[in-house]
């Protein structure tokens, strides 16, 4: 027969097992963190027939979030970093969606806000007879860019260089009325966007309280509720103004 002591020792030894299975078990939660950034004023990103093109010294970055699984270890990583963000996963996966259809959603999303950058910006400029746009953006989904692909077909298309040689970060859906929404992940994309290099981020206004809670060191929020604001801000920036903060 085994002594106490031997029985409380198994005991524990199952206990220990047990609770690692546990930590490094899938969670019902995502983590959210920062994905790469893409310059929309990149050759091969928008094209244009029909009109000449200009080339800006600096660079709009479209930011994007990558989303995957998280077990209870990386759950406490996410706590101790705010880089970082746990997200329900039904949130993402809405009524038992799968990846395939999420993924299909996203790109059907990305599509629409392309489409809706295209037309805003071309009615900005007046809508220039014969003018071609086209954007090849390849693995991003949602409607997040609009605002960022909008900027760089205008630049493309404007003598002045609306960069003024900074390297700029942004985000936000845009409306056919040009008004800028709200976006998710924002925290994440301030931390991707710091670290490719970017100076300044333009913030949806619906955004911007969010924004503030933990902007990375050396990037200065810009506050756009419609296109009019973020061209303002950029021809503020490129003239060593000081835009409209968050």
């Amino acid at each position: 027969m085994k002594s106490r002591g031997s029985l409380v020792a198994a005991g524990a030894l199952v206990t220990v097992l047990l609770a690692a299975g546990v930590w490094f078990a899938p969670l019902p939660y995502l983590i959210q963190q920062p994905g790469p950034t893409v310059d929309v004023l990149g050759s091969e990103v928008i094209t244009v027939t029909g009109a000449p093109t200009s080339v800006s010294a600096g660079k709009l970055l479209l930011t994007t979030v990558e989303v995957g699984d998280v077990d209870a270890a990386g759950a406490l990583r996410t706590w101790l970093d705010d880089t970082n963000a746990l997200i329900p996963r039904e949130a993402v996966f809405t009524d038992g969606r799968s990846e395939e259809q999420v993924i299909e959603s996203n790109q059907t999303a990305f599509e629409e806000s392309e489409n809706t950058a295209i037309t805003t910006a071309l009615a900005e400029l007046g809508n220039p007879a014969g003018v071609v746009v086209g954007v090849d953006v390849k693995e991003i989904g949602g409607p997040s860019a609009g605002l960022m692909i909008t900027l760089g077909i205008i630049d493309k298309l404007t003598p002045a260089d609306l960069t003024g040689g900074h390297l700029i970060a942004g985000t936000g859906v845009i409306g056919p009325d040009g008004a800028v929404g709200p976006i998710g992940g924002i925290t994440q994309k301030l931390h991707g966007a710091r670290a490719a290099g970017a100076t300044f981020f333009l913030v949806p206004a619906d955004n911007c309280a969010e924004a503030r809670r933990s902007p990375p060191s050396g990037l200065t929020t810009v506050r756009v509720a419609a296109l009019d604001d973020a061209l303002l801000a950029l021809r503020s920036i490129a003239a060593g103004a000081v835009p409209a903060a968050c």
